[in-house]
């Protein structure tokens, strides 16, 4: 879809070059949503491409070189966490297959979309977040002078299509610990037709050793909410199964019970693949 409003676009190469920043102004990433509908209230388009930030990497941490970390740059394509050769001892992998077949999305639409701007779009509905959430991930923003902070991922979502970015900042890359790649993870998604949008999604983490489980709840609830769990699951099964003080979403397409009996049916599902009885 051609963007009638639009008079101005930028492609720089350098994050410091972007000197302005004012009402209108929008980051432009791969550009599947962006594209998708009318923005009448963009005016400039700052396209993040020539940034060179589509790398995946394995880098120390900066706050302790014992720990590496997986950085995966905003402008990754989603079609290369697919292709990637991953190590065969991270099977958490399976989680982005999971989560990126579950956009129903054309060959084109996923060769093209990026990982920061499925995650910073902060759909309710969203598909990666939930993943990087699970695997505890965080966020490194950047500003136009090139600062940066780390936000968790499970604290960056504040609202359906709310973030913690403040004007002008935008997402730099994701990190990951590299030690949770070797957890089990499930991605579950239920919608009425697989090209609808989900009603409830649900991701389990699990590592067999230290015993610690990782669920996030995401489409049946505004933001993905993260539920942790140690030592012996069959002691939460009570509390995981009735999901206490959690705030569905009720609207047109489904009431804030359906959404809540089908989020339960899912982390059945995950909690039996994990082999513990619901």
């Amino acid at each position: 879809m051609d963007l009638h409003s639009v008079d101005n676009y930028l492609l720089p190469t350098d994050i410091n070059k972007v000197t302005d920043w004012g009402e209108g102004w929008s980051w432009l990433a791969g550009g599947t949503w962006l594209f998708s509908e009318p923005q009448p209230d963009i005016k400039t388009l700052v396209d993040i491409q020539a940034l060179g930030w589509d790398e995946i990497e394995f880098i120390n941490s900066s706050h302790s070189q014992q720990e590496e970390l997986l950085a995966i740059g905003a402008t990754c394509p989603l079609i290369k966490l697919i292709e990637y050769p991953w190590l065969s001892e991270y099977i958490a992998v399976e989680g982005f297959r999971g989560a990126i077949n579950a956009l129903s999305a054309s060959l084109k639409v996923v060769n093209v979309a990026t990982v920061g701007g499925n995650i910073c779009l902060a759909l309710s509905v969203g598909t990666v977040a939930p993943i990087m959430v699970a695997l505890n991930a965080s966020y490194e923003i950047w500003n136009r002078q090139g600062k940066s902070r780390v936000v968790r991922a499970k604290d960056f979502q504040i609202g359906s299509r709310q973030t913690v970015l403040q004007s002008g900042e935008l997402l730099r890359r994701v990190l990951i610990p590299v030690e949770n790649l070797k957890w089990q993870v499930d991605y579950k998604r239920f919608g009425i037709a697989a090209s609808d949008p989900a009603l409830a999604i649900i991701v389990s983490a699990y590592n067999s050793v230290s015993k610690k489980l990782r669920l996030v709840l995401a489409a049946s609830v505004n933001t993905p909410i993260l539920l942790k769990f140690e030592g012996d699951l069959e002691r939460n099964l009570n509390y995981i199964s009735s999901l206490k003080n959690v705030d569905f979403i009720e609207d047109e397409r489904a009431s804030a019970v359906y959404r809540r009996e089908i989020t339960q049916v899912l982390i059945k599902q995950c909690l039996k693949e994990l082999g513990v009885r619901s």
